[in-house]
């Protein structure tokens, strides 16, 4: 299923849009739009609703803020990893910005590596100004995913659209209301970026005049001399005043370098469809880029913190080639999981055969699940006919202390034995005697002999009938 990508480029009284159409394996520019602030509108809210109608539904939105409100740089940290970027990005930037970092959102871009230092850039803007650009575009039912700079996007994509031998390029961006410098060296890394308040006069047909025109070539002019251990750059000229008569020329003309027109990379590659298509939409294609279906541009995204994305990332139809990995992933997963039952199963079948085979001459046929049950219960009924047939036991047979009483209690002594109970845990009598006297005669008697240990007197008392005492003695077996 398709889905279509809107990147949005606020300039002055302008807005630019480039609308994508995104599949698994495509990425095609099927749109671009422009509207103006109309006579009587207060901001640009009216535009971009207008735009929105156009574009249709959108699942994906990129928009770019105003490059002179945010603050750039340069910077090498060593470290690779992402999360721990985000921890020191903040503040490795605060001892370069104009105002107090907490009042500040951080945004960074990986982009080259120096040795084992990763190379970012770094930006960050105030507050209140996302918040109002959030708050500009909700008004016109937009939601940003990402929150960007497209003169740092156009150079990106310049950076992996060039053909032939690489060189630097000096990216001058220049709109209505500002314009923004990228010097980018032959390796692809931006070296600066800076923004100029000044840009076209639209109500001069679109011309350069001073201060306009001082202020961005002295720019230039010192960014290139601030780089000047970097190759002599090419000049490419960007925006509005790419297709505006005469400026290409007098900007070439002035600050002396070579120019390439735009018109001449080729980024047909990256996104189908965009090599027909004007040349002051270059930012808007390139902030496409970040939602490429594959490669996707590494973007500064300032919707960070309290500004954080909140709704859906629209990301389901590029995850399609993750998604087939990873149902075939548990596929393999489910095939392993079947083997592994079948070898067990094989297993449990052979054990169990195993069981029967040497169960079978003790216990017949049996299920091999309770086969040990039946064992130790088998051995039990056994011991316990041993201990009834007179079989050693450990303390003697129930025979032996039936022999060992009788030696006690010799016939002529006044006393009778009425039941006798044998168990691994001793001997229990209950017996009637003439007297006290004569259950005091057994009990030692049982004490001298051998055969027993502990003997104890449990009951002694008078009997039912005269002249008789009922006792009750036990005695541990020896």
């Amino acid at each position: 299923m398709a889905q279509r990508v809107l990147a949005l480029e606020v300039s002055g009284d302008r807005v630019r849009a480039a609308v994508a159409e995104r599949t698994y394996k495509t990425f095609e520019l099927v749109a671009v739009h422009e509207q103006e602030r109309r006579a009587g509108e207060t901001d640009l809210s009216d535009a971009l609703s207008r735009i929105a109608s156009v574009a249709g539904r959108c699942e994906v939105v990129i928009s770019s803020l105003p490059g002179e409100y945010v603050a750039k740089r340069l910077l090498a940290l060593p470290f690779t990893d992402r999360r721990r970027l985000q921890q020191v990005v903040a503040f490795a930037l605060e001892e370069h910005l104009p105002f107090a970092v907490d009042d500040a959102v951080v945004a960074f871009a990986r982009v080259g590596q120096e040795s084992s230092n990763t190379l970012v850039i770094a930006a960050a803007v105030r507050r209140d100004i996302v918040r109002e650009h959030l708050q500009l575009l909700g008004r016109a039912g937009l939601d940003p995913k990402i929150v960007t700079l497209s003169a740092l996007a156009l150079a990106a994509m310049l950076t992996r659209a060039r053909d032939g031998s690489p060189s630097a390029h000096l990216v001058i961006d220049i709109e209505s209301a500002c314009t923004s410098i990228v010097l980018v060296d032959s390796a692809g890394t931006p070296r600066a970026m800076r923004t100029v308040g000044h840009g076209l006069d639209f109500h001069v047909n679109g011309a350069l005049h001073a201060p306009a025109t001082n202020a961005i070539f002295a720019a230039a002019r010192q960014t290139m001399l601030a780089h000047g251990e970097q190759e002599r750059p090419e000049l490419i000229l960007a925006g509005a005043a790419a297709e505006t008569p005469g400026v290409p020329d007098l900007v070439a003309r002035t600050l002396q370098v070579p120019m390439r027109d735009i018109g001449e990379f080729d980024y047909s590659a990256l996104i189908g469809g965009s090599e027909t298509i004007s040349k002051r939409f270059a930012g808007c294609i390139a902030m496409l880029l970040g939602e490429a279906p594959s490669s996707p541009l590494e973007l500064l995204n300032f919707r960070q913190g309290e500004f954080g994305f909140r709704g859906p990332s629209g990301a389901t139809a590029p995850l399609r080639m993750p998604a087939l990995l990873a149902s075939l992933a548990a596929f393999a997963g489910i095939l392993q999981f079947s083997l592994g039952l079948a070898v067990s199963a094989r297993q449990l079948h052979l054990l169990d055969r195993q069981v029967r085979k040497i169960t079978a001459p003790a216990l017949g046929k049996v299920d091999p699940a309770t086969a040990q049950a039946n064992l130790k219960a088998k051995l039990a009924d056994i011991s316990n006919r041993l201990r009834l047939m007179g079989g050693n036991v450990g303390h003697g047979s129930p025979l032996d202390v039936l022999e060992a009483l009788s030696r006690v209690m010799p016939p002529g002594m006044p006393a009778e034995v009425e039941m006798i109970q044998i168990d691994d845990g001793g001997m229990k009598l209950e017996g009637e005697a003439d007297s006290f006297t004569t259950v005091d005669q057994v009990k030692r008697a049982l004490e001298r002999n051998g055969d027993f240990g502990q003997v104890q007197l449990d009951h002694a008392a008078a009997s039912s009938e005269p002249g008789k005492v009922d006792f009750h003695l036990s005695a541990t077996l020896d």
